[in-house]
């Protein structure tokens, strides 16, 4: 470990199937700017989002339910053969307990096997990826279910134009063991934005961000990070299939992209249809890809993302069997 954040690579692990949840409630920039200053053009025309997912009486552990059994059932794996359950998120229905224990209940398996959540709020799946990635490598787990979901909506104000960002959703996958597979992760934070500066989620009140201050940040991490892992993993641009990122924003999007020497065709970006989902953000848009054959056994994936605090990462995958 260096200045760079932590890196690490995994050999012999694959992305065994994927899955979402998304609510049927669908709320347009037109609904929202009824009460805010602001405009739906600015909204799509800046953050290229023009609807997102908004729960009505759904909880973040149900949206997590649902994902998981989406997830199992295209992985085709058997919930008793889990051998670890990660819940993404930072919108939980309560602090205690973990919503990764009450998707444990919910999905009613038998075996005792660990539970738990972890927070680096957009960051968060990537943080996962990289600790289940080593556990798996380890031998020590053969699979490992890794759900984020996220209801932002509970903690927002729709009176403060900062609501237009966010959407409501859950996304997940099977990581597990394979002969060819392989990944490398970075993971880093600075701790500099923990105080009340970017995004701050307090315990009861709506959430606040500074969206310049989350511009700065993400444009300057999301490109380092992506160069470190490209670079540990001896690619060039040209071999990466699809950059799967969180969804901030699309011009912040295009600026990584630039900054990459990447086309935005091999950008997946799908705050269009579902706004910013934090942690969730990545898992849906992935899963997403593989629905629409965007992604092949061979192909090179990108992941990477930002949360608040500063926490961050990125991860290059090796999809193969």
């Amino acid at each position: 470990m260096d200045g760079r954040g932590k890196i690490m690579r995994n050999n012999n692990i694959t992305i065994l199937g994927t899955g979402s949840y998304l609510p049927s409630n669908i709320v347009t920039n037109e609904q929202l700017c009824k009460h805010i200053d602001t405009t739906p053009e600015w909204v799509e025309n800046k953050l290229g989002i023009i609807e997102r997912r908004i729960v009505v009486d759904e909880t973040t552990a149900d949206l997590a339910y649902n994902a998981a059994i989406n997830t199992l059932s295209n992985a085709n794996i058997d919930k008793e053969d889990l051998d670890l359950i990660m819940v993404v998120t930072s919108s939980p229905d309560q602090i205690s307990p973990s919503t990764a224990c009450t998707l444990h209940n919910m999905l009613n398996i038998k075996k005792d096997i660990p539970s738990f959540d972890i927070n680096a709020v957009c960051g968060g799946f990537v943080y996962a990826m990289s600790f289940a990635s080593t556990l798996i490598s380890s031998g020590a787990y053969k699979k490992i279910l890794i759900i984020a979901s996220e209801t932002y909506s509970k903690h927002t104000n729709v009176y403060d134009r900062n609501c237009v960002f966010f959407g409501d959703g859950a996304g997940g996958l099977v990581l597990g063991t394979s002969k060819n597979g392989w990944n490398v992760g970075h993971i880093a934070s600075n701790g500099s934005g923990s105080g009340m500066t970017g995004f701050r989620m307090p315990l009861s009140d709506p959430f606040t961000m500074i969206g310049k201050e989350v511009w700065e940040q993400a444009v300057k991490v999301l490109p380092e990070s992506i160069k470190i892992v490209m670079n540990e993993a001896k690619l060039e641009v040209d071999d990466i299939k699809l950059l799967v990122p969180h969804q901030p924003s699309i011009n912040i999007l295009k600026v990584v992209a630039k900054e990459l020497g990447m086309s935005m065709d091999n950008v997946k970006a799908v705050q269009h249809k579902y706004g910013n989902i934090a942690g969730a953000s990545i898992p849906i848009a992935l899963h997403d890809a593989f629905v629409n054959n965007e992604i092949q056994k061979g192909d090179k994936i990108l992941l990477s993302a930002v949360g608040s605090g500063w926490a961050w990462g990125s991860m290059v995958i090796n999809y193969e069997d």
